[in-house]
């Protein structure tokens, strides 16, 4: 049997140590993600309602 050697993806220094775990930072990017999509979509219902929807308008 050959001794296990070092991967070349291993990076050494800083990288080695990631503050934080792949599937962690990968669930904070998820629900990032899906916030920006929700403040977008009520921007775009905000911006688009008609006149008479709006509660200041007047009759």
């Amino acid at each position: 049997m050959l001794p296990a050697a070092v991967a070349w993806a291993d990076h050494g220094g800083p990288l080695r140590d990631a503050p934080m775990s792949p599937l962690a930072s990968a669930l904070v990017f998820a629900g990032l993600a899906l916030l920006v999509g929700a403040v977008v979509v009520v921007v775009i219902a905000l911006l688009t309602r008609r006149p008479e929807s709006r509660p200041d308008a007047k009759e």
